[in-house]
Formats: structure tokens, C-alpha cells, sequence
């Protein structure tokens, strides 16, 4: 299991707890912290019997983050690594699910959960049409799953790797810093023509808890890495990219969310410059 924490630490701290009252199948819990405070493994104390924390208070970012737990956690001979949002909360056991699933099933790349945000259930996220890939015919899911379309991805709210599909598609894309890592994730999966797969089952995700749904830093970074993860897909495409920013922009003024233009304004001019990893002004 691996969280990468930043915020709060109550809020990591009820996540691990959840998973030591309620997941019955053996598993230890990294966190990797991001800080920005320094009092995390003292508020983690005796939250969880097998708990490794490891520290970069520097936070290169959500993606970097993950791939540090995961490494740590393969090197100590895991065969598979849950990647968990320090804010999510699950409320039954799920990863002996998640195992069982992924040993009956190794051509699936990527096993997800749906998540109940405030009584509202999400699923897979639809993408454009400029993220569709080609497409690679799937046998049929198994029960309690479906498998994804090209134009879906999966959350990296709960996000399930065996060590085989992490050695098939690498670490996780980092220079995004925050956001889309998951769809850039999934779309390297698509590519490969490897299946991805949602379960029915759901974990409780307040989505925005720890950055905030419509912060300056949320939103800099949500539009910024819309436009990175379309040149990553089509380089050549800049005016299709130019007239992206245009419409966010536009879509702000006439939602009267002025207070929201400087932070969209800096991610679309940080998009077309292809300004990657974390940006001092967020």
C-alpha cells in the first residue's frame, strides 16, 4: 500500500487507520511524506502495525511520490502495490479482491475502484476525443469489473499494479507534478493495448480535500497539465492547444469566476511554453 501524503496529517491518519481496523489481508502501508509540515510520523504513530514512512519534504510531486513507495515496496519483494489517496477512506476490505483479481487476470495493466465523493459515485473519467488511442480488442471483464474505453481513465485515487504490469509499463509519469498523472498512466497502458479495469466496489474519496476543488493551486496545475498531457499526444497540434486556453479562459469570465483567471491564465501560458514539474508560483 502506498499513500503519498501532503496536508494535514489527520487527514493521512484516518486513511491508515481505516486500513488497519478494516483491511484483513496482509499488507504493510508506506507513506511517503511531502510535508509541508514535519510532525507526520509522530501523528502516525501506532496508527497502523506495519507502517513505513519515508520522507522528502521537498515534494517532487504526486507522481514521484508514488514512485518512490512502489520502488521501496518491490525492492522488499511485494508483488503488487495499491497506491491509495491519503485522503480516501475505505470502509471494507478490498485488496484481497484486488490480488485474486490480478492473478486470474495478468494481461489487466491497472485495477480501480469507483469512489463515493459526498454521496456522489464516480467512475472512470472521459476524456476528450483528442485521447482516444487505437483500439485493441478485449476479452470480456470479469464479473464485478468492466474494462475501460480508449477515451477512459482510471483514478490514482485507488489504483492497484502487479510487479509484472509495473515492470511492462514503468514508473509513473512525473513531470506533471499534480494532476493527469493517471491519464497519462493509463493512456501508456491504452497505447500498449493492455486492458484497464473498474470494479463495482468503492471507496469514500472527498475529492479536493487536500488541495482544494478550486484553488489557485488546483486550478494552475488542472489546466496547465491538460495542455502537456494533448502535446504529449500531438506534438504538432499548438493552435488546437492555443484554442484550448482560449475556451478555459473564456469559460471562467462568463462563469464570473474572475478571482480564477490568473491562476488559469499562468497554466495556459505555462502549457504552450511546455513548462513541466513543479512551478514556484503554486
Amino acid at each position: 500500500m502506498v499513500l503519498v501524503h501532503y496536508g494535514e496529517p489527520a487527514t493521512t491518519r484516518r486513511c491508515v487507520a481505516a486500513l488497519a481496523a478494516r483491511e484483513t489481508a496482509s499488507h504493510g502501508v508506506i507513506v511517503v511524506d511531502h510535508g509541508p509540515g514535519k510532525d507526520l510520523a509522530a501523528a502516525l504513530t501506532d496508527s497502523h502495525p506495519a507502517l513505513t514512512v519515508l520522507t522528502d519534504h521537498d515534494n517532487p510531486g504526486f507522481g514521484a511520490g508514488c514512485n518512490r513507495g512502489a520502488d521501496w515496496a518491490f525492492a522488499q519483494g511485494a508483488e503488487g502495490v495499491w497506491f491509495l489517496n491519503n485522503d480516501a477512506v475505505i470502509e471494507a476490505p478490498l485488496l484481497q479482491e484486488l490480488q485474486d483479481l490480478a492473478h486470474r487476470h495478468p494481461e489487466v495493466a491497472l485495477w480501480a475502484h469507483t469512489q463515493l465523493d459526498q454521496g456522489r459515485l464516480i467512475g472512470a473519467d472521459r476524456q476528450p476525443t483528442w485521447y482516444e488511442g487505437p483500439t485493441t480488442p478485449c476479452a470480456e471483464a470479469p464479473p464485478g469489473c468492466r474494462f475501460l474505453s480508449p477515451r477512459e481513465s482510471l483514478s490514482g485515487a485507488s489504483l492497484f499494479i502487479t510487479r509484472d504490469q509495473w515492470q511492462r509499463l514503468g514508473p509513473w509519469p512525473e513531470a506533471f507534478f499534480l494532476y493527469y498523472e493517471d491519464a497519462a498512466y493509463c493512456q501508456r497502458a491504452h497505447r500498449l493495448g493492455a486492458p484497464l479495469a473498474l470494479l463495482d466496489r468503492s471507496i469514500r474519496h472527498n475529492r479536493g480535500t487536500t488541495t482544494g476543488r478550486r484553488s489557485p493551486l488546483s486550478v494552475f496545475y488542472g489546466v496547465r497539465n491538460r495542455l502537456l498531457l494533448h502535446r504529449d499526444l500531438h506534438s504538432a497540434a499548438w493552435a488546437v492547444r492555443l484554442g484550448m486556453g482560449l475556451d478555459l479562459l473564456q469559460k471562467r469570465f462568463f462563469q464570473f469566476r474572475w478571482g480564477l483567471l490568473r491562476p488559469t491564465w499562468d497554466g495556459v501560458r505555462a502549457g504552450l511554453r511546455n513548462q513541466r514539474g513543479r512551478d514556484p508560483r503554486y
